[in-house]
């Protein structure tokens, strides 16, 4: 526990150390223009940076309330320190500490959902910003339709004015809304063409409720497609100890993060927006270029290396980095497989974004656990790998480092465990029933089989033979001699 006692808050800002950057701005004539579902630390540590810019330049427009969806802990958490945190962009022994002010409000979505509900309705907010994982919008991975079995989604066509998932906590808000108040609601999820699959997932929901709310999201209100990009690890006892001492006041919301951030974001909203560009965000009339290289080089090779490093029992993405197979492994993945598939923005430089991907993992300072990021495979795998394996195959090309990949996840999940027999936390509510289909089959290649029939996760579309053929034999590998042996092999 660090030694100091103060909390952070708007009376101690005056004694924070005197290399801390604090708000620069009145924070008492803040107005709320942005309504933000998902307060995890990326938002924070992204978004809430980009609008703080702004406040800081003099638009008070656009103060932040921001509401958890799941977790009470931070909304209690701002609520104790008067919605400030800091963030710090750290790398090695480089560190930049600032504290945020943008933050308006916090709410615990379960506590609190008709204050919810009226803030979305509110005139005066303008833009609605997500954050809540790929699983966190009730769509069947492998159809990209609505999942109308998602409980949740069951429990808020019966109950629309009491819902419990992001896409009834937006329509009811959109519904208590003044049909001629224009409102824009920003995707910031890894998902390629996020807004229009949330617009998409938003309007097979409200046709359910509301046909003419239906016909309002399709028409009138903006969801522009975005991407961001920021490696932000979860909050641990020592970073937080790390940050009190850096800030000579404890703060239970800080983050410690890289320094790299983007923001690319389609110009098509509704109504008045941030001047986000003003901050650094690029504005474009396409973004799928941007994403296709964010999902498939920056969070496609993060996941695999994810998986091998729990596999090999590393802790952390710079740990398997440093590891000689783990991280040879991620650079041919990146370099050779992965590079092929994406098309790039006119002019972009695509090996000298790989090479920045490749150094800003190897930071030391993050510790952003492998754990971490390999939650939730079967909701990110068909997003992150499916696709360029599905194109490169139909196009006759092998991608066998992103074939190993995809093995080593299939044993992940079948076996539970490390090579090193310690037992592995996995955090995938998907993960249970196709666990249970690689284990229970007779060989490795009816394992393969089975996996491959799990049409929520890989498709209907049938897979070729010659390559369940080499899934099956880099299963057999792993099962054999582990992760060491397949990538040796």
């Amino acid at each position: 526990m660090s030694p100091s006692k103060t909390r952070l808050s708007q009376a101690s800002l005056a004694a924070l150390n005197g290399a801390v950057e604090r708000p620069a701005y009145d924070r008492s004539q803040l107005a709320t223009g942005i309504v933000h579902l998902g307060l995890g630390a990326f938002h924070r540590a992204h978004q809430a940076v980009y609008t703080e810019a702004l406040l800081a330049g003099g638009d008070k427009r656009w103060g932040i309330v921001g509401v958890s969806l799941r977790d009470p802990r931070p909304a209690e958490a701002l609520a104790a320190q008067d919605h400030l945190y800091s963030v710090t962009e750290r790398h090695g022994e480089s560190a930049r500490t600032r504290v945020v002010g943008a933050l308006r409000g916090a709410l615990f979505a379960p506590r609190a959902m008709p204050a919810v509900i009226a803030a979305i309705a509110d005139p005066a907010t303008s833009i609605v910003t997500l954050t809540v994982t790929e699983k966190g919008y009730s769509q069947n991975p492998a159809t990209g339709e609505l999942d109308l079995a998602d409980p949740g989604i069951r429990h808020d066509l019966l109950n629309p004015d009491t819902p419990q998932t992001t896409l009834g906590v937006l329509a009811a808000g959109l519904r208590r809304r003044a049909a001629g108040a224009p409102i824009s609601i920003v995707c910031c999820d890894n998902m390629a063409g996020n807004g229009d699959t949330l617009r998409k997932l938003l309007v097979q929901y409200a046709s359910q409720v509301d046909a003419t709310l239906a016909r309002r999201i399709e028409c009138d209100i903006g969801l522009p497609n975005s991407m961001v990009d920021r490696i932000v690890p979860a909050a641990t006892p020592d970073s937080l100890d790390w940050a009190a001492a850096r800030l000579g006041q404890r703060d239970e919301a800080a983050i410690v993060c890289e320094p790299f951030t983007q923001w690319v974001i389609e110009d098509r909203f509704s109504g008045p927006r941030p001047a986000w560009e003003d901050a650094g965000a690029v504005l474009t009339s396409d973004v799928r270029p941007y994403q296709a290289m964010k999902l498939r080089l920056l969070n496609g090779t993060h996941s695999a290396l994810a998986y091998a490093g729990q596999l090999c029992g590393l802790e952390t993405v710079s740990d398997a980095m440093q590891h000689p197979q783990v991280g040879a492994f991620a650079r041919r993945l990146m370099l050779e497989d992965l590079r092929a598939t994406v098309a790039a923005p006119a002019g972009y430089d695509v090996l000298a974004y790989c090479g920045e991907l490749l150094t800003r993992f190897q930071n030391p300072a993050l510790a952003h656990r492998t754990q971490q990021v390999a939650m939730d495979g079967t909701q990110k795998v068909p997003v992150r790998w499916l696709p360029a394996l599905r194109e490169s195959l139909a196009a006759g090309f092998e991608r066998p480092q992103l074939e190993r990949a995809l093995a080593a996840w299939l044993h992940y999940l079948a076996s539970g465990r490390s090579d090193l027999c310690t037992a592995l936390v996995i955090s995938d509510p998907g993960a249970p029933a196709l666990a249970d289909k690689l284990r229970s089959a007779a060989d490795p290649r009816a394992a393969v089989q089975a996996a491959l029939a799990q049409t929520a996760v890989f498709g209907a579309d049938p897979w070729p033979t010659a390559f369940v053929d080499r899934l099956a034999t880099h299963l057999s590998t792993l099962r054999r001699g582990g992760i060491s042996a397949l990538l040796g092999a």
